[in-house]
C-alpha cells in the first residue's frame, strides 16, 4: 500500500509553520527591544552615578579648602589681637609707650614718704558710714517669737469673728 498525502492537510500544516515563526520572530524582536532598552537605561544610571561622584568629590574637595581657609583667618585673627601685635600698629600710627623716669619717681617716692611719716595716721579707718549690724538672733529665738505671733494672730482673728 502506497501512502497518499492529501494536499490540503500539507497547506494548513505549512501555514501553521508559517504563522508559527511569525509570532516567534515578533516575540523575539520585543524582548531584544526591551534587553537593549534595558542597557541604554542602566549605562546612563552608571555614567550620571558617575558624573556625581565627581561632582561629590569637586564639592568636598572645595570645602576642604574653604576649612583650611577659615583656619588661616581666624589664626591670622587671634596673632592680630595679641598684645605684642596690638603695640607693633600703635607704633607705626605714631603712638609711643610712657615710661616714667625713675628718678623723679624716686625723689617723689621720697616726698610722699616723709609727709606720711609727718602725719598722724589712725589705727582704725572708717571706710563706710552705715547703722550697726544688730547682733544675730539663736535659732531658738527665733521659733519662741514665731510662736507667740502665731498666738497672738489666733486669738485676735477668733475676737473678730465674735464681734462681727
Amino acid at each position: 500500500m502506497t501512502k497518499r498525502t492529501h494536499p490540503a492537510k500539507r497547506r494548513e500544516r505549512v501555514a501553521r509553520q508559517s504563522t508559527v515563526s511569525w509570532k516567534l520572530y515578533s516575540l523575539t524582536l520585543i524582548c531584544g527591544t526591551i534587553l537593549v532598552a534595558g542597557f541604554f537605561f542602566a549605562a546612563r544610571q552608571h555614567f550620571s552615578t558617575m558624573d556625581y561622584g565627581i561632582k561629590n568629590s569637586r564639592l568636598r574637595k572645595q570645602m576642604d579648602e574653604l576649612e583650611a581657609e577659615k583656619r588661616r583667618l581666624f589664626l591670622n585673627k587671634e596673632i592680630s589681637l595679641s598684645p605684642a601685635e596690638l603695640m607693633k600698629a600703635a607704633k607705626k600710627l605714631g603712638f609711643t609707650q610712657y615710661v616714667p623716669d625713675i628718678t623723679q619717681t624716686a625723689a617723689t617716692a621720697a616726698v610722699v614718704k616723709t609727709q606720711k611719716a609727718d602725719a598722724v595716721v589712725p589705727v582704725v579707718q572708717k571706710t563706710v558710714i552705715s547703722k550697726p549690724v544688730q547682733p544675730a538672733k539663736t535659732t531658738a529665738e527665733t521659733k519662741s517669737a514665731k510662736v507667740e505671733r502665731q498666738a497672738k494672730n489666733k486669738t485676735d482673728d477668733g475676737d473678730r469673728k465674735y464681734k462681727g
